[in-house]
């Protein structure tokens, strides 16, 4: 079996987990995977077992002919889908007179459905599509573009930019065998396009998320991964129920850290929130860290916090954190807040794995709960039974995904 996959950059902080693991299990399988995938500078993380081509599609990587550069390209693509004919053709080369049996590709938007639609094409084999984002989850905003338009032109051309891509994904994820996507919200929103779509949930990686009972001096609230907005990711909560744990005097910067792992634009967020609740002694930033200490650290946590928001007018839907698989892998107690009445809130009640809530005072007893658990034993203790940690693994979702293709190819 040889397979050729498409897909977007290795971005920080996660470079891909969901497509490193696939790769290094086709790969492990005895399948040939050929990959390709557009540059960044975290190209060390492509897995070693894969024979990669990497495009770059800019030639400047700052400065002002960068700018010049983006924004030619990008008014380009709205009229033409440049990007996807280029990559298209330079990947050619590399895949001649190679026999392949399908197309995979995976995308967190549209790059590179249609380069990977035009090469199954071109090879008379079967597309695969996975989804792990798709615009209509964000109702009011359009985190896709890389540089941000000013004024009411550009509010106008993002919206342009958006039904453009979505018609090209359309026309592709139609012609494709089957797609696979991350949450409930995000099959019936494609089934529309194409009644062979499947749930594959992002779940973590069993080789790496191995549960530890690993004690702390401190009774420990941590966050992973990017804040985006309040509007998306909404801390507001938790603060509320750590200042009144403080004011009884039970929390206290001596036995209780809020630990952030995030970038410099999310700490700047929470930033400016702990100085409105006097938490500031509380906090404690750290960069994005490498996947073994992000273990220790998950491990060591006693609370792991998950983000969402809920706004009936601009819901964001669908959103399905990896940091909760993570969490369930490690067996860690999950304070999800607020509830935002979507799938991510009845995975966490599902798996009972923590508690989903929008009241503050079942927020402080949570976190009293656990805070006495914390004092009693050096740690807390995990929610789940192994059958049911297991069930989000990746090497799950890889059996999922492998299953449904040769079912698929098979037909």
């Amino acid at each position: 079996m040889r397979i050729l996959i498409f897909v977007d950059s290795f971005l920080p902080p996660a470079y891909l987990p969901r497509i490193r693991y696939f790769c290094s299990y086709f790969a492990q399988k005895g399948w040939k995977v050929d990959l390709v995938t557009e540059y960044f500078v975290s190209q060390d993380r492509i897995p070693t077992e894969v024979s990669s081509l990497v495009i770059d599609y800019y030639k400047y990587r700052k400065g002002w002919k960068y700018r010049i550069e983006w924004l030619l390209k990008f008014v380009i693509n709205l009229i033409t889908d440049h990007k996807g004919y280029y990559f298209y053709t330079q990947s050619r080369q590399f895949t001649k007179d190679k026999q392949y049996d399908f197309v995979f590709c995976s995308t967190y938007f549209t790059f590179p459905l249609t380069t990977a639609a035009k090469a199954a094409r071109k090879l008379q084999i079967p597309l695969f599509v996975d989804l792990r984002d798709i615009v209509e989850q964000f109702p009011d905003d359009n985190p896709f573009i890389t540089h941000k338009l000013p004024g009411f032109a550009g509010k106008i051309i993002a919206a342009l930019y958006k039904k453009i891509s979505v018609l090209r994904r359309n026309k592709v994820l139609k012609t494709a065998a089957a797609v696979t996507t991350v949450s409930p919200w995000h099959v019936d929103a494609l089934l529309a396009y194409n009644p062979n779509t499947h749930l594959l949930y992002n779940g973590y990686d069993e080789q790496v998320f191995i549960p530890e009972k690993l004690s702390a001096d401190k009774f420990v609230v941590s966050y992973y991964g990017r804040l985006y907005t309040e509007k998306v990711r909404n801390p507001r909560l938790l603060f509320q129920a750590i200042s009144r744990l403080q004011n009884k005097g039970i929390l206290t910067p001596e036995n209780t850290v809020l630990q952030w792992f995030i970038d410099k634009q999310s700490s700047d967020v929470i930033s400016a929130m702990t100085d409105e609740y006097g938490l500031k002694d509380f906090t404690v930033y750290r960069d994005f860290v490498t996947q073994n200490i992000l273990t220790d650290e998950i491990n060591k946590s006693s609370v792991v916090l998950v983000l969402c928001n809920h706004d009936p007018g601009k819901q964001y839907s669908g959103i399905m954190t990896t940091k909760v698989f993570e969490a369930i892998g490690l067996n860690r107690p999950v304070l999800c807040v607020p509830d935002n009445k979507d799938n991510l809130a009845d995975l966490i009640r599902e798996t009972n794995c923590g508690i989903v809530s929008s009241d503050v005072d079942e927020v402080e007893n949570f976190l009293l709960t656990k805070f006495t658990e914390w004092q009693q034993l050096g740690h807390t203790q995990g929610m789940l039974s192994d059958t049911v940690r297991l069930k989000y693994s990746r090497k799950n979702g890889a059996e999922i995904l492998e299953n449904l293709i040769l079912n698929t190819i098979a037909l």
